[in-house]
């Protein structure tokens, strides 16, 4: 599996297999060779780009995610592997069987997480407000029944950029959300695929729990890792006056953060990796905790 590639096609392009290979090519350039087992995910940013059937089945087989992108840079949806997974149903019953007290616990941990790298951002970028943020990572109950997370976030968005910025989830048009919103789907998609490998259903969650979300667990165990995304936009937001594609790829650049989990440094996508699979050792085990940063 691929650490680190995420496969962005801005222009008109046409993907075919070739020997077992994925096959771009484009008009007047030489054709790019690319093997499925090194792709992430494949963010598609151009509407004429084409795809052959056999391409998009090696894709998936591949556990590659399929990104698309809308005329506004945002993403609209994905291609996922959802079927052929070794131990599929076994996954599901443990899913299943998970004691409510104790997705509470794992819920408490995966907020505290988060609000300690909240915390840990505004350090970093020599911002004010870390403090009371490390305070709120003592005082989360099980469950988050105290609504810390909501808490914390108001107070870190107003501290990271300001009071008068308001978050667009849907069809943005200013540069930084556009760009939040990009960054959000490509972490998303990588968590997916991972809980795709670990034969997880991404639809059980153990906080979030939307009726009409597919992705609720996806979504729990990305929440210490958006700092990432926030950070790196924080970072580039005030040199560019549009989200194009030095933008775009700037923003995937996250993929070679490092992250810390107890007294190890991973990129990104390991990092990912042994979250899943800390998941996957409590659901086993019953007990344990999960490798967040």
């Amino acid at each position: 599996m691929s650490e680190h590639r995420i496969l962005l096609i801005e222009s008109p392009a046409r993907l075919t297999v070739d020997l077992g290979r994925i096959r771009i090519s484009r008009e007047a350039e030489q054709d790019i060779f690319v093997a499925p087992s090194d792709i992430a995910v494949a963010v598609l940013h151009h509407h004429t780009i084409e795809l052959t059937a056999r391409a998009l089945q090696l894709l998936v087989e591949n556990r590659a995610i399929v990104l698309l992108t809308d005329s506004k840079h945002n993403p609209c949806g994905w291609l996922t592997p959802m079927f052929g997974l070794p131990q599929a149903s076994l996954r599901l019953r443990q899913q299943f069987a998970l004691q409510e007290e104790k997705q509470k616990r794992l819920w408490q941990a995966v907020v505290q997480s988060r609000i300690r790298t909240e915390a840990r951002t505004l350090r970093e970028l020599d911002l004010s407000g870390a403090l009371r943020l490390e305070r709120m990572t003592t005082e989360v109950l099980p469950g988050d029944a105290s609504h810390h997370e909501g808490q914390a976030a108001k107070h870190y968005w107003d501290c990271l950029l300001g009071k008068d910025f308001k978050r667009d989830k849907q069809g943005a048009q200013d540069v930084t959300n556009a760009a939040l919103n990009f960054g959000y789907a490509v972490l998303r998609s990588m968590v997916t695929r991972e809980l795709a490998v670990a034969s997880l259903t991404p639809m059980l969650g153990i906080g979030h729990n939307n009726r009409e979300n597919c992705f609720n667990l996806a979504d729990d165990l990305m929440e210490p890792y958006r700092h990432l995304v926030e950070k790196t936009v924080y970072e580039l937001r005030g040199n560019i006056d549009e989200f194009d594609s030095q933008a775009r790829l700037k923003v995937l650049g996250l993929v070679k953060r490092t992250v810390t989990l107890g007294n190890m440094e991973f990129r990104l996508p390991a990092a990912l990796r042994e979250t899943v699979a800390s998941f996957v050792r409590v659901l086993e085990s019953g007990s344990g905790t999960l490798a967040l940063p």
